[in-house]
Parts: C-alpha cells; sequence; structure tokens
C-alpha cells in the first residue's frame, strides 16, 4: 500500500468554547479540546504515522496528556489544535489508522475526562439520568478524517483540505432516543436536557463548589467543563480585570493589604491556587470581594457567615480609602494569523511545512509568556497562530503590540523565503466588557473586535487584515469600536491611543468629543452625495468646539490632537476622519479610566 497523506479535523469548537458562564467553563473547554487532540495525535504516532502539524516526535513529551494547568516540571502543556496532518507509511492502511485514532480519541473522552466527573458530581446527577449521561457525552465529538495518497506533498494536501472542507458542509443529526422529558434544557447554550437534580435535591456542597446557581442547568457536557479539574486552579476574570488595582495596593498599602488575604483566610473567601501567574499570585483570593457591590453575592454564592457589608467596610474599606474604586472591566483578546493557507501552500513539502509547524509552536509559547507573565493576563488557548486570553485593560494594548512584533518575528524566521507582502500577518481583536458579563458575551467581544480587525468587507481594498481593532460595549453608553492597521500612525497605532489618552487628560475635554460626536449626528449621511459645502460647515462646526472656552476647559486647535481639517476634501472623507478621531479620543479614555489610581478625595471612599 502506497504513503498516504492523512488529515483529521476535530470538534465542535467555536460554539463549544463559547458556551461558558464562568471561567472554569471557557478555560476547560479549550483545555478539553486539546487534549482531545493531543490524544489523536499520539494514536497517530503509536499508529505509525509522522506528525506534520503538531510537529511531534514519537517521544515527544508533549504527546503525553496532561489533566492541569501545569505539568510535572511546572510547564504549561503544549495547546495541540484541532487539526491535525500526518504521513502514513507504506504498509499502513489510512483507513483502519482513521479508525483507530478515533477510538483513541472516544475512549479518551469517556474514561479520562467525562468518567471522574460523573463519580465526583453524582449527588448532583438526577436519577434515571444514567442513560441520558451516555447519548450525551457519546454523541459530543465530531471527528472527521480524510486521506489522499501522497504522490507529491502539495498535491495530496490539496485534495484532503479539500475534502475535509466539503465534508462541514454536511451535518449529521441524530434523533435523541433518551429523553428525561419535561425537564429544563442546558443553561450554557441549550442544546442538551439537563442531567441535574431539581435545584433543592443537589448536593449544597457540591453545588458551591463549583458554582452551580440554584436556577443553572447543566447537560453531562456542561457539567464535565463545570467539574472538571480543581476550582481553585481557575482563575476568576475579576482577578484578570483588577490585578493592577492589586498591584498598586501591594505597593502603596501593603500592610491593609496583607489584613485582607488574613481576613479572606478567616472568613474562608474561595482561594486562587496559581502561584505560576502575576494575576493571581499578589491576591490568592477571588478578586470579587474587592468590589463593593459584590460583597453579597460573594457571601451568597460561597455560603459565607456574617454580614457582609460589616465585613467588607471593616477588611476592604481600608484600601477603597487610598485607591480609587477598581475599575470593573477586562479585555478579551482574540488574535488570528491573515493568509496563514497561502503560505503553507507556498511551503510546498511535508518538512517545510514541519519546520513552520515548530515556528508556530514556538510563537504559541511565547505567546503564553507574553500574555501571562509580561502582561498579567490568563491565556485561555494558544495554538499555531491562534491566541485566546483575558487581560486588564492597561495590559491589552501593549500585549497585542508585543503579541505582533513577536509573530513578525517567527514569520521572517519561518517564510524568510517569501517576499514581505507573502508573509502572514496578525490581526488582533480587543473586546472590553464588564467583568460580570457572561464568559460567553465577553467571548463574543473578543471575536467581534477580531473580525473587525480582520476587516471582511471593509473598502478600500488593501485595507484588509495585519490590524488591532477594539470593540467597546459599556453598560452605560453603547457599543464603539476602533480599528486601524499595524502601519497605521507610522507604524505604531497603539502608540496613538497612549497619547489620545494623555491629551483627554492634559488639553481636551471628552466633553468637547461628545459635542463633535453629536455634530456628526446633525449633519446629512455622508453616502447621501452631498454637496461639497458640507465640508466647510464640518470644519467650522469643528473648530468650534474644540476652540471653546469656559467651564474649566480651554481652546485647542485641531493640529493640536492629531487632525487635520481639510475643508477642499470630499465631504465623505472629511465626515469618516473626524468620525474616526471622535471613536479612537472614545476608546483611548476608556484605557485611560482602567489606570488604578489613589483616591484625591479620601471622604469619598466606602466605609
Amino acid at each position: 500500500m502506497s504513503r498516504h497523506l492523512l488529515l483529521i479535523t476535530l470538534g465542535p469548537v467555536q460554539d463549544f468554547i463559547a458556551a461558558a458562564r464562568r471561567t472554569r467553563d471557557l478555560w476547560y473547554g479549550s483545555h478539553i479540546l486539546s487534549e482531545l487532540s493531543r490524544a489523536a495525535a499520539r494514536a497517530l504516532v503509536q499508529g505509525g504515522a509522522t506528525l506534520v502539524f503538531p510537529a511531534l516526535a514519537g517521544d515527544h513529551p508533549e504527546l503525553e496528556a496532561c489533566s492541569a494547568p501545569l505539568r510535572s516540571d511546572r510547564q504549561p502543556p503544549l495547546n495541540v489544535a484541532n487539526k491535525l496532518l500526518a504521513e502514513v507509511p507504506d504498509g499502513v492502511d489510512p483507513r483502519h489508522l482513521a479508525k483507530t485514532v478515533r477510538g483513541a480519541v472516544l475512549g479518551f473522552w469517556r474514561s479520562d475526562i467525562a468518567a471522574p466527573v460523573r463519580l465526583t458530581c453524582s449527588r448532583l446527577l438526577a436519577d434515571g439520568s444514567e442513560a441520558a449521561w451516555t447519548e450525551q457525552i457519546d454523541g459530543f465529538v465530531e471527528f472527521l478524517a480524510t486521506w489522499a495518497p501522497l504522490d507529491t506533498y502539495a498535491s495530496a494536501r490539496s485534495a484532503v483540505e479539500q475534502a475535509i472542507a466539503a465534508r462541514k458542509h454536511l451535518r449529521d443529526f441524530q434523533p435523541w432516543r433518551h429523553l428525561r422529558g419535561a425537564v429544563p434544557k442546558s443553561s450554557l447554550d441549550g442544546a442538551r436536557e439537563t442531567i441535574l437534580r431539581r435545584a433543592p435535591e443537589r448536593d449544597a456542597a457540591l453545588a458551591r463548589k463549583y458554582r452551580i446557581a440554584p436556577a443553572e442547568e447543566l447537560d453531562a457536557v456542561g457539567l464535565v467543563k463545570r467539574g472538571g479539574g480543581a476550582p481553585e486552579q481557575f482563575v476568576p476574570i475579576a482577578n484578570v480585570a483588577l490585578a493592577p488595582w492589586v498591584e498598586l495596593a501591594r505597593r502603596t498599602v501593603p500592610g491593609p493589604l496583607e489584613a485582607l488575604k488574613a481576613a479572606c483566610r478567616d472568613a474562608r473567601i474561595a482561594r486562587v491556587d496559581r502561584p505560576d501567574l502575576p494575576c493571581a499570585r499578589p491576591f490568592p483570593f477571588q478578586a470579587n470581594i474587592l468590589l463593593p457591590n459584590r460583597w453579597k453575592s460573594v457571601f451568597t454564592e460561597q455560603g459565607l457567615d456574617g454580614d457582609p457589608i460589616a465585613w467588607g467596610r471593616l477588611h476592604v474599606g481600608p484600601l477603597l480609602r487610598v485607591l480609587r474604586d477598581p475599575y470593573p472591566y477586562v479585555a478579551c483578546l482574540v488574535a488570528d494569523g491573515d493568509r496563514m493557507g497561502r503560505a503553507i501552500q507556498a511551503l510546498g513539502s511535508a518538512e517545510a511545512h514541519r519546520a513552520f509547524s515548530r515556528d508556530l509552536s514556538d510563537f504559541a509559547s511565547e505567546a503564553r509568556r507574553i500574555v501571562e507573565q509580561r502582561h498579567r493576563g490568563s491565556l485561555v488557548y494558544a495554538g499555531g497562530d491562534d491566541v485566546l486570553a483575558f487581560l486588564p485593560l492597561p495590559e491589552a494594548l501593549p500585549c497585542a503590540e508585543a503579541l505582533r512584533h513577536h509573530f513578525a518575528h517567527v514569520m521572517d524566521s519561518g517564510c524568510g523565503r517569501l517576499s514581505l507582502d507573502q508573509r502572514p500577518t496578525l490581526s488582533v481583536g480587543i473586546g472590553v466588557g464588564h467583568l460580570m458579563e457572561s464568559m460567553a458575551d465577553l467571548l463574543a467581544l473578543g471575536r467581534e473586535a477580531e473580525q473587525c480587525a480582520k476587516g471582511r468587507g471593509l473598502g478600500p481594498v488593501g485595507r484588509e487584515r495585519n490590524a488591532l481593532a477594539v470593540v467597546v460595549d459599556k453598560r452605560s453608553g453603547g457599543k464603539r469600536s476602533w480599528r486601524a492597521q499595524w502601519t497605521d500612525w507610522d507604524g505604531d497605532p497603539v502608540a496613538r491611543l497612549v497619547r489620545d489618552a494623555a491629551l483627554l487628560d492634559e488639553i481636551l475635554s471628552v466633553r468637547k468629543v461628545y459635542e463633535i460626536e453629536r455634530t456628526l449626528v446633525h449633519l446629512p449621511d455622508p453616502t447621501a452625495s452631498p454637496a461639497r459645502y458640507w465640508s466647510h460647515i464640518l470644519a467650522l462646526e469643528v473648530q468650534r468646539s474644540l476652540a471653546r472656552v469656559g467651564n474649566g476647559e480651554r481652546g485647542v486647535t485641531p493640529e493640536a490632537i492629531g487632525l487635520s481639517l481639510d475643508e477642499q476634501a470630499p465631504y465623505a472623507v472629511l465626515h469618516a476622519e473626524v468620525s474616526a478621531l471622535a471613536a479612537r479620543m472614545l476608546v483611548a479614555r476608556i484605557f485611560a479610566a482602567a489606570l488604578p489610581a489613589l483616591r484625591r478625595d479620601p471622604q469619598e471612599a466606602v466605609g
């Protein structure tokens, strides 16, 4: 039998990861998919195949399963993507190998991942739910495989890619045969029936441990996401969002911070046991307790005794009398390589693709260090050219820039023989939302920002991809977005936003920005081809708003804030330029507001 190229994909991916309410849902869901892919890679190697992507040899330690955030050597496991490519040697039947890999993946999912959760959470499961559990677990994994004779690597890879893409247009619909009847669907995605007992009948200690609210329902797959791993290993979003605030407290009021940690231990506030992460190390407890409007809910959710308001004023109040209240917003960063398929197609050989795969693994490893160690974030996933992470707002922009620079460095090395315009670039989206929003909503914001950065459907041609985009969704004020290519602003759009934040703090009042925004609303729609004299009117209105003085405001020239008001420009062009300025300024304001600072008037503090 001749050599073959075998392509395997595992799913579901996007919808499965997005179905999340808690940090542990999101992180462990991503971890599950990576471990299933790792099991597939392990089975491929054991079956005699040679991996191309991921480029792991048969004795590579990253082929070993890992159930925790860190391996025994305290290093995080490599994220393995859900798409695997392997060379199958002569004498090995690719069909048989694919079936063997599928059996290994399903066996690992049932026995190593799902079964321990079922045992641990047995006192949460409804009576008679065994058949429903088995059916839901068995129907979860989507396994697709295709293969082609390896006459030439390029032709074989093209054939398997086309075949798998065509197969993904089809969907398998199997009827549920073990419905429990008259029970709610899962609260995570509504796709499957709950397997939990009614709230009053659930084990209260287990429900608190896994943060399952009385009104919350979970199917078998959802319970595996919620109950997998140790609860204290997952870093809550609040700890990420408030990491710079905690760091400022550590530097300026170390005594009250240490006293608060002792009080948290005594009150049995839930711990966060991740000393390897800078975002969790200074305050190893759930940071929701630092927010006054969350004191009651923390005590209620964790079943703690005492008066939460009195406790908060006594123990958190000393910090809030010195520091401004924490800014309760967090950034979801989603990054993705541009035109990766075109670059891989140009490589032309399995060995070149394998070397490129190793470069991408190096990028993923460095992305973890950039996110977690340099910018106090929490990495959910970094595999190949994909990155998903949560970051405190003050760190989000410099983190995005660092990822972009390192990706460019890796591409210079891995695609050195390609011209500069052929090498992949990195588009980065940053979604900013309230830290009390569901994980699914925060992830949706990050993905929306990534799509904005990609610029699909954007004109003019040539402005797509290779960009940074920010989408801000404030609980008061609606949604705002801003986008710039990495080549804009002399190749440093992040510095432009930083300068804008400084302008708002020094010479430009935000009230003037809002006034300019209102002016744009009242003027004609630029797509309606209005007369050129509207450019003159728009320029005069903007100049008038900027020049106004009084109420503590001073006059500002357009040039001082980086705005060129060319009255001879077409109205649509000038309108777009002014609109972009307003959006950029208001986005910059969000990042400036998130910077932790000492309180100017201690009398305003809680307590």
